[in-house]
């Protein structure tokens, strides 16, 4: 590499863009429904991090003559480590005194990944997705699992380009090259719907994955971000050269408004469960970040530059890091995630002083090498200081996962008391594993992700469930509290039915329905009473359809039993009580309904008789390790609800 006119200094307004992007973030975390995209704030650190990085390496590669992986690696340990140890322990802390049962089991399954910074792949290996209603306290970490690996594996890159005989410009374009050919293959894989499997390596077997799931959290589908900002910093090096007069363009202007405009738009039109996030927002906001690291970093002054480089930005920026770590824990202990502005202001007037804090006392001290100082001045001191450092790691970590009584099934099986392993002695009339499809409602895909252990050894399971939808195109449900759901987003539900069936090569589909079928419905503008006779043949007619798809490709369709719900006010923006679904003779009802339908076809369709305890028992019925919310299952109903049908499903002829 050749020498460099000059070297980087402190860009403030690379904090400003930070600023920005943990604002956005906060807002989206509060579950405020004007931001639905907020969440792309996180891609925003991704590029400004690949950005910085490879500046510094470059840096320290033209000075030196070479880079240390030991100071890198030890610097961005000083960096992230000490913050993350004190958020750990506070939650831990936290959770043994006065969390609840649910937080205690979902902590347990998540410490471990998060100490170890790879808690994205533990959201993945477990089955557990990042949009699932239940507000885990540590299901932020996921970004921090991605960044962590990229600073472990970029460095030993970094050198590999540095002993090519490219320049910097051609390293750069090769790296936006690599950019944009991570986003193509992610837009693919959304189309392709891939990966439908993928290997468990805690189980070491292979386990169904949820697309948008994996595509959010990877590190490879999120790498782009991070791997664009290391192109950029080969590519735009401003304090190189002392000419401005280009940038001082209208077009460079006209650029940074334009990035500012997309990133607006992708934070008002953003879903993370939406396609289209990973066909061209996702790239837009990934390019857009690029554009607006320029306009941060150019030599010359402007509105933008001077916005990003505001006081109140850069010091939002230089505490962002803390800011992002404390304020989902504490949301979650104020229950700000629902759109509660008093509550998010309270959840934020604590985040402040918490992470300030943490900033001024624990970050800012070890980074400017307060444990280094303290290690050389004594053998008494370090013995002091391991001592400490030990008794707040077992502390931390024992905090964390302790809980006496927990009943929560993990799909790594930490606690062996409960993870019940699944088993069957019923005669087998057909060959096993059974190939399976689940199709249905979200109660459909919660009972997928959260099978118990064993059950590959009789079924097969594939998700073919859709979020959201019955057996329906048209109308929508009416709450008495006010609610509406829709069902056009759910046009051709019959055909994702059969082609799911099909691609499972299953013989049965498990056909899980009811949550959205025990209220009244208005189509065409008008209304629709529950259990009417209008009612009672459109949800027939629907349910035929599914029969008739599923018949059709040879499958046969195996009703479940609509359990009575006991919908649980947990205030998230994903759980709206709706008092319908706590109404016993409603769900009684849709299943006589399904019973009929079942005994009209019974070639093609069998009722499948479901746990009773749901109706029988109060304790079952509103316990959290059963059903999160007291509709959606969890990993003791899951295995209750696999453990009462399985001899029901095997009963059915088939050829598998």
């Amino acid at each position: 590499m050749t020498q460099s006119r000059g070297q980087m200094k402190y860009q403030p307004g690379l904090d400003g863009l930070r600023a920005i992007s943990v604002v956005a973030v906060l807002l989206y975390h509060a579950g405020f429904d004007w931001i639905p995209g907020g969440f792309f704030g996180v891609e925003v650190f991704f590029v400004v991090s690949g950005f910085l990085i490879t500046s510094l390496l470059i840096a320290e590669s033209e000075q030196n003559g070479a880079i240390s992986l030991r100071a890198f690696w030890m610097r961005r340990i000083r960096r992230l480590i000490p913050a993350l140890v004190a958020v750990l322990l506070v939650v831990g802390l936290w959770n043994a005194l006065w969390g609840n049962e649910f937080q205690r089991t979902q902590l347990r399954r998540d410490y471990l990944w998060g100490i170890f910074y790879s808690a994205n792949w533990g959201q993945i290996f477990s089955k557990v997705e990042y949009f699932s209603g239940a507000p885990t306290l540590l299901r932020h970490l996921w970004s921090l699992g991605v960044e962590e690996q990229w600073y472990i594996v970029w460095p030993v890159v970094f050198l590999l380009l540095a002993k090519t005989r490219f320049g910097s410009r051609t390293r750069g374009t090769l790296l936006v090259g690599v950019a944009v050919s991570l986003m193509g293959g992610t837009a693919i894989a959304m189309a392709l719907d891939w990966p439908q499997r993928f290997p468990n390596v805690v189980r070491w077997r292979i386990q169904d994955v949820d697309t948008h799931n994996f595509l959010y959290l990877s590190t490879f589908t999120r790498a782009s971000g991070l791997v664009l900002g290391a192109g950029l910093a080969f590519l735009w090096q401003p304090w190189r050269s002392a000419r401005t007069g280009a940038e001082k363009s209208r077009v460079g202007t006209l650029v940074g408004a334009l990035a500012i405009g997309s990133l607006v738009l992708a934070f008002a039109i953003g879903k993370p469960q939406n396609d289209n996030t990973y066909f061209w927002i996702l790239p837009l906001v990934t390019l857009a970040s690029a554009a607006l690291i320029i306009t941060a970093t150019k030599q010359s002054s402007g509105f933008l530059k001077g916005l990003l480089e505001s006081a109140p930005l850069v010091a939002i920026g230089k505490r962002s890091y803390g800011l992002y770590l404390w304020s989902w824990p504490i949301s979650v202990f104020c229950e700000a995630y629902f759109g509660s502005v008093s509550r998010f202001l309270l959840a934020m007037a604590i985040t402040i002083v918490v992470s300030e804090f943490s900033y001024r006392f624990v970050e800012t001290p070890i980074r400017n090498g307060w444990l280094k100082r303290t290690w050389n001045s004594g053998a008494a001191k370090r013995a002091q200081l391991a001592t400490l450092t030990a008794t707040v790691a077992l502390l931390a970590t024992g905090l964390g996962v302790y809980h006496s009584n927990a009943r929560a099934v993990y799909e790594f099986g930490i606690d062996n008391r409960t993870d019940v392993e699944f088993a069957t002695t019923v005669p087998i009339t057909v060959s096993l594993p059974r190939q399976l499809v689940i199709v249905g409602d979200s109660t459909a895909r919660a009972l997928v992700n959260n099978l118990p252990n064993g059950v590959e050894k009789t079924f097969v399971i594939r998700d073919g469930s859709l979020e959201g939808c019955s057996v329906y195109s048209d109308g929508k449900i009416i709450s008495s509290v006010g609610y509406t759901h829709g069902f056009k987003a759910c046009r051709g539900w019959t055909t994702a039915w059969s082609y799911s069936a099909v691609r499972a090569r299953a013989s049965v589909a498990l056909v899980m329905i009811g949550a959205w079928d025990v209220f009244d419905q208005e189509v065409n503008g008008k209304l629709i009473k529950f259990a009417s006779k209008e009612f009672d043949e459109r949800f027939l007619v629907g349910v035929q359809m599914g029969i008739d798809a599923l018949a059709e490709v040879g499958v046969h369709a195996a009703f479940l039993e609509v359990p009575c719900m006991r919908p649980l006010e947990l205030r998230h923006p994903n759980v709206i009580v709706m008092p319908e679904r706590a109404m016993d003779d409603r769900v009684a009802h849709v299943n006589d309904l399904l019973r009929k339908a079942a005994e009209s076809n019974s070639g093609q369709a069998t009722f499948v008789d479901g746990p009773s305890e749901y109706c029988e028992d109060e304790g079952i019925a509103t316990d959290t390790s059963y059903r999160w919310d007291g509709v959606h299952s969890y990993k003791l109903g899951a295995n209750l609800t696999l453990m009462t049908i399985t001899k029901q499903l095997l009963a059915i002829p088939g050829p598998n």
